[in-house]
Protein backbone atom coordinates (compact mmCIF):
# COMPACT_ATOMS: atom_id res chain seq x y z
CA UNK A 1 0.00 0.00 0.00
CA UNK A 2 1.47 3.32 -0.77
CA UNK A 3 1.42 6.47 1.38
CA UNK A 4 -1.66 8.16 2.25
CA UNK A 5 -1.79 10.79 -0.55
CA UNK A 6 -5.24 13.36 -0.81
CA UNK A 7 -6.27 11.29 -3.76
CA UNK A 8 -5.92 7.71 -1.70
CA UNK A 9 -7.67 9.09 1.25
CA UNK A 10 -10.63 10.28 -1.31
CA UNK A 11 -10.76 6.98 -2.55
CA UNK A 12 -10.86 4.93 1.11
CA UNK A 13 -13.67 7.13 2.08
CA UNK A 14 -15.39 5.99 -1.17
CA UNK A 15 -14.90 2.14 -0.51
CA UNK A 16 -16.56 2.71 2.91
CA UNK A 17 -19.54 2.83 0.81
CA UNK A 18 -19.95 -0.75 0.54
CA UNK A 19 -20.45 -1.07 4.93
CA UNK A 20 -24.25 -0.13 3.99
CA UNK A 21 -24.76 -2.57 1.65
CA UNK A 22 -24.49 -5.30 3.85
CA UNK A 23 -28.29 -4.78 4.98
CA UNK A 24 -31.89 -7.25 5.19
CA UNK A 25 -32.81 -7.15 0.91
CA UNK A 26 -28.87 -6.52 0.67
CA UNK A 27 -25.93 -8.74 0.62
CA UNK A 28 -24.34 -10.52 3.39
CA UNK A 29 -20.87 -10.13 2.60
CA UNK A 30 -18.43 -7.52 -0.05
CA UNK A 31 -15.05 -6.67 -0.47
CA UNK A 32 -13.16 -4.27 -2.37
CA UNK A 33 -9.87 -3.61 -4.03
CA UNK A 34 -8.58 -0.03 -5.45
CA UNK A 35 -6.06 0.26 -7.87
CA UNK A 36 -4.61 3.69 -9.07
CA UNK A 37 -1.33 4.45 -11.31
CA UNK A 38 -0.72 0.77 -10.70
CA UNK A 39 -0.53 0.96 -7.00
CA UNK A 40 -3.30 -0.81 -4.52
CA UNK A 41 -4.29 2.41 -2.65
CA UNK A 42 -7.92 1.46 -1.00
CA UNK A 43 -9.37 -1.95 -0.01
CA UNK A 44 -12.39 -2.46 1.95
CA UNK A 45 -13.88 -5.58 3.11
CA UNK A 46 -17.78 -5.93 5.20
CA UNK A 47 -20.02 -8.69 6.36
CA UNK A 48 -19.78 -12.47 6.53
CA UNK A 49 -18.43 -14.85 3.42
CA UNK A 50 -20.29 -17.60 5.02
CA UNK A 51 -22.00 -18.15 7.99
CA UNK A 52 -19.72 -17.08 11.07
CA UNK A 53 -16.67 -16.07 9.36
CA UNK A 54 -16.05 -12.23 8.12
CA UNK A 55 -15.26 -11.35 4.47
CA UNK A 56 -11.44 -10.67 4.47
CA UNK A 57 -8.94 -9.82 2.36
CA UNK A 58 -8.19 -13.67 1.41
CA UNK A 59 -11.95 -14.56 0.63
CA UNK A 60 -12.62 -16.01 -2.57
CA UNK A 61 -15.78 -14.78 -3.86
CA UNK A 62 -17.75 -16.74 -7.02
CA UNK A 63 -16.61 -14.79 -10.16
CA UNK A 64 -19.98 -15.55 -12.24
CA UNK A 65 -19.03 -13.62 -15.63
CA UNK A 66 -16.37 -11.60 -14.48
CA UNK A 67 -14.74 -15.32 -15.33
CA UNK A 68 -15.16 -14.23 -18.77
CA UNK A 69 -12.50 -12.00 -19.96
CA UNK A 70 -10.19 -13.84 -17.94
CA UNK A 71 -10.95 -16.85 -19.74
CA UNK A 72 -10.80 -14.36 -23.19
CA UNK A 73 -6.61 -14.29 -22.56
CA UNK A 74 -6.78 -17.76 -23.31
CA UNK A 75 -7.81 -17.29 -26.97
CA UNK A 76 -5.62 -14.60 -27.34
CA UNK A 77 -2.72 -16.10 -26.06
CA UNK A 78 -3.56 -18.93 -28.49
CA UNK A 79 -3.45 -16.42 -31.56
CA UNK A 80 -0.10 -14.93 -30.41
CA UNK A 81 1.07 -18.78 -30.73
CA UNK A 82 0.17 -19.23 -34.14
CA UNK A 83 -2.63 -21.54 -33.20
CA UNK A 84 -5.55 -19.81 -34.90
CA UNK A 85 -6.84 -16.46 -35.94
CA UNK A 86 -9.51 -14.20 -34.54
CA UNK A 87 -11.12 -13.77 -38.04
CA UNK A 88 -11.13 -17.58 -39.33
CA UNK A 89 -14.09 -19.59 -38.50
CA UNK A 90 -14.18 -21.64 -35.37
CA UNK A 91 -15.80 -24.34 -37.17
CA UNK A 92 -12.45 -25.42 -38.77
CA UNK A 93 -11.33 -26.18 -35.62
CA UNK A 94 -15.16 -27.57 -34.16
CA UNK A 95 -16.77 -29.47 -36.83
CA UNK A 96 -19.57 -30.03 -34.32
CA UNK A 97 -20.58 -26.32 -34.41
CA UNK A 98 -21.15 -26.13 -38.25
CA UNK A 99 -22.46 -29.82 -38.58
CA UNK A 100 -26.40 -30.42 -39.50
CA UNK A 101 -28.97 -30.58 -36.90
CA UNK A 102 -30.89 -33.72 -36.31
CA UNK A 103 -33.86 -32.42 -37.79
CA UNK A 104 -32.03 -31.14 -40.79
CA UNK A 105 -32.21 -27.57 -40.44
CA UNK A 106 -28.77 -26.85 -41.00
CA UNK A 107 -27.13 -23.30 -38.72
CA UNK A 108 -27.19 -21.33 -41.63
CA UNK A 109 -24.41 -18.94 -41.20
CA UNK A 110 -22.54 -20.91 -38.64
CA UNK A 111 -19.44 -21.87 -41.02
CA UNK A 112 -18.43 -18.60 -41.23
CA UNK A 113 -18.73 -17.65 -37.53
CA UNK A 114 -15.16 -16.52 -36.16
CA UNK A 115 -13.57 -16.31 -32.66
CA UNK A 116 -13.61 -12.68 -32.62
CA UNK A 117 -17.38 -12.55 -33.07
CA UNK A 118 -17.89 -15.42 -30.15
CA UNK A 119 -15.62 -13.16 -28.09
CA UNK A 120 -17.75 -9.68 -28.35
CA UNK A 121 -21.32 -11.59 -28.60
CA UNK A 122 -21.64 -11.01 -32.23
CA UNK A 123 -22.09 -14.72 -33.20
CA UNK A 124 -25.54 -14.93 -33.36
CA UNK A 125 -25.73 -17.63 -30.51
CA UNK A 126 -28.31 -17.59 -27.61
CA UNK A 127 -27.30 -16.61 -23.98
CA UNK A 128 -27.71 -19.88 -22.52
CA UNK A 129 -29.05 -23.20 -23.34
CA UNK A 130 -32.74 -22.18 -21.77
CA UNK A 131 -34.97 -25.75 -22.14
CA UNK A 132 -32.39 -27.46 -23.93
CA UNK A 133 -30.61 -27.53 -20.39
CA UNK A 134 -33.82 -30.54 -19.84
CA UNK A 135 -32.42 -32.97 -21.96
CA UNK A 136 -29.13 -33.53 -20.31
CA UNK A 137 -28.46 -35.98 -17.03
CA UNK A 138 -29.63 -34.46 -13.70
CA UNK A 139 -25.86 -34.13 -13.17
CA UNK A 140 -24.51 -33.06 -16.07
CA UNK A 141 -20.40 -33.85 -17.08
CA UNK A 142 -18.85 -30.59 -18.40
CA UNK A 143 -17.98 -32.24 -21.64
CA UNK A 144 -21.74 -32.87 -21.54
CA UNK A 145 -22.56 -28.91 -20.99
CA UNK A 146 -20.56 -27.85 -23.42
CA UNK A 147 -21.36 -30.19 -26.12
CA UNK A 148 -24.95 -29.10 -25.60
CA UNK A 149 -23.98 -25.72 -25.89
CA UNK A 150 -22.21 -25.97 -28.95
CA UNK A 151 -25.01 -27.64 -31.12
CA UNK A 152 -27.55 -25.36 -29.83
CA UNK A 153 -29.13 -23.59 -32.57
CA UNK A 154 -28.34 -20.02 -33.47
CA UNK A 155 -30.59 -17.22 -32.69
CA UNK A 156 -29.59 -14.42 -34.93
CA UNK A 157 -27.56 -14.47 -38.07
CA UNK A 158 -24.14 -13.55 -37.46
CA UNK A 159 -22.70 -9.91 -36.92
CA UNK A 160 -26.32 -8.60 -36.84
CA UNK A 161 -26.36 -7.87 -33.14
CA UNK A 162 -24.58 -8.44 -30.07
CA UNK A 163 -26.33 -10.63 -27.44
CA UNK A 164 -24.64 -11.29 -24.81
CA UNK A 165 -23.55 -14.87 -24.15
CA UNK A 166 -22.76 -17.51 -22.42
CA UNK A 167 -22.93 -20.16 -25.28
CA UNK A 168 -20.93 -18.57 -27.06
CA UNK A 169 -17.72 -19.05 -24.93
CA UNK A 170 -18.51 -22.79 -24.56
CA UNK A 171 -18.10 -22.91 -27.93
CA UNK A 172 -14.75 -21.06 -27.53
CA UNK A 173 -13.42 -23.26 -24.80
CA UNK A 174 -14.02 -26.48 -26.76
CA UNK A 175 -12.69 -24.98 -29.95
CA UNK A 176 -9.86 -23.73 -27.75
CA UNK A 177 -9.43 -27.28 -26.76
CA UNK A 178 -9.28 -28.49 -30.54
CA UNK A 179 -6.66 -25.48 -31.31
CA UNK A 180 -4.21 -26.34 -28.56
CA UNK A 181 -4.33 -29.75 -27.60
CA UNK A 182 -4.86 -29.07 -24.29
CA UNK A 183 -7.83 -28.87 -21.60
CA UNK A 184 -8.92 -25.16 -21.48
CA UNK A 185 -7.79 -24.08 -18.22
CA UNK A 186 -4.44 -26.16 -17.95
CA UNK A 187 -3.47 -24.33 -21.42
CA UNK A 188 -4.75 -20.81 -20.22
CA UNK A 189 -3.13 -21.52 -16.57
CA UNK A 190 0.05 -22.07 -18.25
CA UNK A 191 0.25 -20.20 -20.71
CA UNK A 192 -1.12 -16.52 -19.65
CA UNK A 193 -1.70 -16.74 -15.77
CA UNK A 194 1.02 -18.51 -14.31
CA UNK A 195 2.25 -15.24 -12.51
CA UNK A 196 2.23 -14.88 -8.47
CA UNK A 197 -0.23 -12.09 -8.69
CA UNK A 198 -3.02 -14.13 -9.64
CA UNK A 199 -2.11 -16.95 -7.39
CA UNK A 200 -5.82 -15.74 -5.75
CA UNK A 201 -7.89 -16.16 -9.26
CA UNK A 202 -8.85 -19.92 -8.79
CA UNK A 203 -10.28 -22.64 -10.74
CA UNK A 204 -11.51 -25.60 -9.71
CA UNK A 205 -10.48 -25.20 -5.79
CA UNK A 206 -8.47 -27.47 -4.08
CA UNK A 207 -9.16 -28.57 -0.48
CA UNK A 208 -7.23 -25.81 0.89
CA UNK A 209 -9.30 -23.01 -0.34
CA UNK A 210 -12.65 -24.37 0.19
CA UNK A 211 -12.52 -22.56 3.25
CA UNK A 212 -11.64 -19.53 1.47
CA UNK A 213 -15.28 -19.79 -0.59
CA UNK A 214 -17.75 -17.50 0.06
CA UNK A 215 -21.22 -18.78 0.26
CA UNK A 216 -23.48 -17.39 -2.51
CA UNK A 217 -26.97 -16.63 -1.17
CA UNK A 218 -30.05 -16.94 -3.71
CA UNK A 219 -27.60 -19.38 -6.00
CA UNK A 220 -29.71 -21.21 -8.26
CA UNK A 221 -30.66 -24.83 -8.35
CA UNK A 222 -30.52 -24.36 -4.16
CA UNK A 223 -30.65 -27.35 -2.20
CA UNK A 224 -29.62 -30.14 -5.19
CA UNK A 225 -26.17 -31.46 -6.41
CA UNK A 226 -26.47 -28.86 -8.65
CA UNK A 227 -26.08 -25.66 -7.14
CA UNK A 228 -24.21 -22.87 -8.62
CA UNK A 229 -21.24 -21.78 -7.17
CA UNK A 230 -21.27 -23.55 -3.54
CA UNK A 231 -21.88 -27.43 -4.70
CA UNK A 232 -18.97 -29.55 -5.22
CA UNK A 233 -20.33 -30.18 -9.04
CA UNK A 234 -20.11 -26.39 -9.77
CA UNK A 235 -16.49 -26.13 -8.15
CA UNK A 236 -15.32 -29.24 -9.96
CA UNK A 237 -16.60 -27.55 -13.52
CA UNK A 238 -15.01 -24.71 -13.51
CA UNK A 239 -17.26 -23.73 -16.57
CA UNK A 240 -15.31 -21.36 -18.70
CA UNK A 241 -18.14 -18.98 -18.99
CA UNK A 242 -18.65 -18.56 -15.24
CA UNK A 243 -16.32 -20.75 -13.04
CA UNK A 244 -13.96 -18.97 -11.84
CA UNK A 245 -13.25 -17.84 -7.68
CA UNK A 246 -11.05 -14.91 -6.69
CA UNK A 247 -10.31 -11.82 -3.97
CA UNK A 248 -10.87 -8.52 -5.55
CA UNK A 249 -6.91 -8.09 -4.54
CA UNK A 250 -6.05 -10.52 -7.62
CA UNK A 251 -8.84 -9.66 -10.12
CA UNK A 252 -8.22 -6.02 -9.54
CA UNK A 253 -4.28 -6.51 -10.61
CA UNK A 254 -5.76 -8.56 -13.66
CA UNK A 255 -7.59 -5.74 -14.83
CA UNK A 256 -4.97 -3.29 -13.86
CA UNK A 257 -2.72 -5.37 -16.20
CA UNK A 258 -5.09 -4.34 -19.56
CA UNK A 259 -3.42 -0.49 -18.36
CA UNK A 260 -0.34 -0.40 -18.60
CA UNK A 261 2.36 -1.99 -20.96
CA UNK A 262 5.04 -3.00 -18.28
CA UNK A 263 2.47 -4.81 -16.20
CA UNK A 264 3.27 -8.38 -15.60
CA UNK A 265 0.51 -9.70 -14.56
CA UNK A 266 -0.61 -11.80 -17.57
CA UNK A 267 1.95 -13.14 -19.95
CA UNK A 268 0.03 -11.68 -22.89
CA UNK A 269 1.79 -9.36 -25.60
CA UNK A 270 0.63 -5.26 -24.95
CA UNK A 271 -1.10 -5.68 -28.36
CA UNK A 272 -3.51 -8.11 -27.67
CA UNK A 273 -4.20 -6.73 -24.07
CA UNK A 274 -4.98 -3.11 -26.07
CA UNK A 275 -7.31 -5.45 -28.73
CA UNK A 276 -9.45 -6.97 -25.97
CA UNK A 277 -10.19 -3.41 -24.74
CA UNK A 278 -11.08 -2.13 -28.16
CA UNK A 279 -15.06 -2.21 -29.55
CA UNK A 280 -15.18 -5.15 -31.98
CA UNK A 281 -18.71 -4.36 -32.48
CA UNK A 282 -19.04 -1.72 -34.79
CA UNK A 283 -22.11 0.44 -33.92
CA UNK A 284 -24.40 -2.66 -33.05
CA UNK A 285 -27.43 -2.85 -31.05
CA UNK A 286 -27.97 -5.23 -28.20
CA UNK A 287 -27.48 -6.05 -24.78
CA UNK A 288 -27.87 -8.47 -21.91
CA UNK A 289 -31.20 -10.22 -21.79
CA UNK A 290 -30.67 -11.67 -18.41
CA UNK A 291 -29.71 -8.34 -16.92
CA UNK A 292 -32.81 -6.74 -18.72
CA UNK A 293 -30.17 -4.11 -20.23
CA UNK A 294 -30.45 -3.25 -24.01
CA UNK A 295 -28.53 -0.13 -26.30
CA UNK A 296 -28.81 1.21 -29.24
CA UNK A 297 -24.90 0.39 -29.37
CA UNK A 298 -23.52 -1.95 -27.66
CA UNK A 299 -19.85 -1.70 -27.31
CA UNK A 300 -17.75 -4.64 -26.45
CA UNK A 301 -14.30 -5.60 -27.01
CA UNK A 302 -12.82 -9.28 -27.06
CA UNK A 303 -13.88 -10.65 -23.51
CA UNK A 304 -14.08 -6.92 -21.78
CA UNK A 305 -17.37 -5.41 -22.13
CA UNK A 306 -16.21 -1.44 -23.58
CA UNK A 307 -18.58 1.82 -22.00
CA UNK A 308 -19.04 3.47 -25.04
CA UNK A 309 -21.46 5.48 -25.20
CA UNK A 310 -24.10 3.11 -22.97
CA UNK A 311 -26.54 5.07 -20.44
CA UNK A 312 -27.47 4.15 -16.80
CA UNK A 313 -24.21 1.94 -16.82
CA UNK A 314 -22.83 -0.15 -13.83
CA UNK A 315 -19.26 2.38 -13.86
CA UNK A 316 -21.55 5.10 -13.59
CA UNK A 317 -21.70 8.72 -15.07
CA UNK A 318 -18.22 9.96 -14.18
CA UNK A 319 -16.07 6.79 -16.33
CA UNK A 320 -14.91 7.53 -19.29
CA UNK A 321 -16.32 6.22 -22.92
CA UNK A 322 -12.95 4.15 -23.35
CA UNK A 323 -13.99 2.18 -19.62
CA UNK A 324 -13.86 -1.47 -19.73
CA UNK A 325 -14.98 -4.04 -17.19
CA UNK A 326 -17.47 -6.96 -16.78
CA UNK A 327 -19.93 -7.84 -14.06
CA UNK A 328 -21.27 -11.35 -13.10
CA UNK A 329 -24.55 -12.96 -11.49
CA UNK A 330 -22.54 -13.14 -8.31
CA UNK A 331 -23.24 -9.48 -7.61
CA UNK A 332 -19.53 -8.96 -8.43
CA UNK A 333 -18.20 -6.21 -10.48
CA UNK A 334 -14.77 -5.52 -12.09
CA UNK A 335 -13.93 -2.15 -14.26
CA UNK A 336 -10.60 -0.01 -15.10
CA UNK A 337 -10.65 3.56 -16.76
CA UNK A 338 -7.56 3.99 -19.11
CA UNK A 339 -8.48 7.71 -18.66
CA UNK A 340 -8.35 8.09 -14.87
CA UNK A 341 -5.67 5.21 -14.62
CA UNK A 342 -8.24 3.45 -12.13
CA UNK A 343 -9.12 0.07 -11.74
CA UNK A 344 -11.69 -1.59 -9.21
CA UNK A 345 -13.08 -5.09 -8.58
CA UNK A 346 -16.15 -5.35 -5.72
CA UNK A 347 -17.65 -8.25 -5.68
CA UNK A 348 -20.36 -9.60 -2.87
CA UNK A 349 -21.83 -13.12 -2.29
CA UNK A 350 -25.52 -12.54 -3.39
CA UNK A 351 -27.44 -13.27 -6.68
CA UNK A 352 -28.16 -10.27 -8.70
CA UNK A 353 -31.06 -12.68 -10.00
CA UNK A 354 -33.42 -11.01 -7.06
CA UNK A 355 -31.37 -7.75 -6.17
CA UNK A 356 -30.91 -6.23 -9.60
CA UNK A 357 -32.44 -2.84 -8.43
CA UNK A 358 -30.37 -2.52 -5.28
CA UNK A 359 -27.01 -3.42 -6.86
CA UNK A 360 -27.21 -1.46 -9.84
CA UNK A 361 -27.88 1.65 -7.53
CA UNK A 362 -25.05 1.00 -5.37
CA UNK A 363 -22.77 -0.02 -7.81
CA UNK A 364 -23.29 3.72 -9.87
CA UNK A 365 -23.06 5.54 -6.61
CA UNK A 366 -19.96 3.73 -5.99
CA UNK A 367 -18.10 4.32 -9.15
CA UNK A 368 -19.11 7.63 -9.04
CA UNK A 369 -17.36 8.38 -6.10
CA UNK A 370 -14.81 6.61 -7.37
CA UNK A 371 -13.89 8.35 -10.52
CA UNK A 372 -14.85 11.88 -8.80
CA UNK A 373 -12.26 10.86 -6.36
CA UNK A 374 -8.93 11.03 -8.80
Amino acid sequence: MIAMSGTAERLSSAVEQIDEWVQPGGVDGCGIAVMHHGELVAERYAGSSRPGEPVSVSTLFGLASVTKPIAATGILAAMEDGLLSLDEPVGRHLPAFTAPTADGNGPAGRDAVTWRQLLCHTGGVAEDLGVRRDALPEVPGLDQLVSAHVVAPSVDPPGTMVRYSNTGYAILAAALEAATGEEFWSFTRRRVLHGAALADIVVRPTAENLPRLATLTDAANAGTPTESYNSTWWQEMAVPWGGAYGTPRAVVRFADAFLRPGSAAIDLAWASRREMTRDQTAGLPGGVGSGRVWWEQAPWGLGWEVKGSKRRHWTGELTSPATFGHFGQAGTLVWADPHLDLAVAVFTNRSVARMWAFILSRWLRLSNALAAAV
